[in-house]
Parts: structure tokens; C-alpha cells; sequence
């Protein structure tokens, strides 16, 4: 069994990543080129243009399920991308209650764009400590996921297949 002062280090370095990270990002919101809007890539709006760039033509409910979001907030999202003109919105030929969004050219361009940046802080690390950092982070991941398939058996392998989905053009 592990350390338990290593592992209350490690926990540490963990929740202060977390926070550190957070504020990073806050600091790069309020530094970027056009002011008071902040990158796509790990907000709302980013998330909603990579489902789409992965499934095309959902509605607003569904992007809402998919992303553990309200519907109000992918409404906000999706009008707000309406307005950069990377959506579309178009009511459903087989349901009029349905809206469906639709990626633009421009939308696609930029979902593409923004997932294939890598996140700044790793460029800290060589080659070999991206390996050892890959290896532990798998390991911690099917920890996480072999916990919450004993906690819920009903989730068993939902959660790392709704991952696997959700990253599958980011970054893999």
C-alpha cells in the first residue's frame, strides 16, 4: 500500500493544479485578442461545436443530454454561436418542435482548429515525462471507472464509453 503523507502530497498537487489551471485559464479570458470573448475550446460553446463536429444536425435537447448541460444554457450557447456564425438553426422537417443545429463552414473550421490545440502547460514536460504522465493518468482513469461501475452497476462501462465518444476527435 501506498504512502499515506505521498498520497496526501499527491492529492495536494492534484487540487492545486485544479485551481491553478482554473485561474490560468480566467487570466488568458481576460488577456485574449478579442476582448470579453474567451476561446472555445473548454467552455460550453466549444463543447457544442466539437459534438458537432462529431455528430452533425442534433437538436437543441440532444446536445443538451450529450453534454450534461440545461437546455436553457445550450440555448444561450447555440445562440450565441448563431451569432458568430459557426451554427445554424433550422426547425426539424419531422418534428416543428425540434431545432436543429447545424454546423457552418466556418463552424466546422473552427471546432477543427480549436481540438487540435494542446494545452500550453504541457509543453513543460519532455517526451519521456509526457509518457509517464500518459501511463498514470490511464491508470488513474480505469481506477475512476472501476469505481463507479461498482458504485452503480447500471453505469457499468456507459461512462467510459460516453468519454471515449466525447474525446474520440480531441486530442486521441
Amino acid at each position: 500500500m501506498p504512502n499515506l503523507e505521498k498520497q496526501k502530497n499527491a492529492a495536494g498537487k492534484l487540487i492545486e493544479f485544479g485551481m491553478v489551471r482554473h485561474t490560468a485559464d480566467e487570466i488568458a479570458h481576460r488577456n485574449h485578442t478579442d476582448k470579453g470573448e474567451r476561446p472555445l475550446r473548454f467552455q460550453g460553446q466549444g463543447k457544442i461545436l466539437l459534438a458537432l463536429s462529431q455528430d452533425d444536425g442534433l437538436s437543441q435537447k440532444e446536445l443538451a443530454t450529450r453534454l450534461n448541460l440545461t437546455v436553457q444554457s445550450t440555448a444561450e450557447f447555440v445562440n450565441k454561436l448563431v451569432k458568430k456564425d459557426l451554427v445554424t438553426k433550422e426547425k426539424s422537417t419531422t418534428d416543428r418542435r425540434k431545432t436543429i443545429i447545424r454546423l457552418t463552414d466556418l463552424g466546422r473550421t473552427t471546432a477543427d482548429t480549436e481540438t487540435a490545440k494542446v494545452p500550453e502547460f504541457l509543453n513543460a514536460l519532455t517526451d519521456t515525462e509526457l509518457d509517464q504522465f500518459t501511463s498514470i493518468l490511464t491508470k488513474l482513469n480505469a481506477s475512476l471507472y472501476d469505481e463507479i461501475d461498482t458504485a452503480d452497476a447500471s453505469q457499468s462501462g456507459k461512462v467510459q464509453q460516453a468519454v471515449t465518444d466525447w474525446l474520440r476527435d480531441w486530442f486521441l
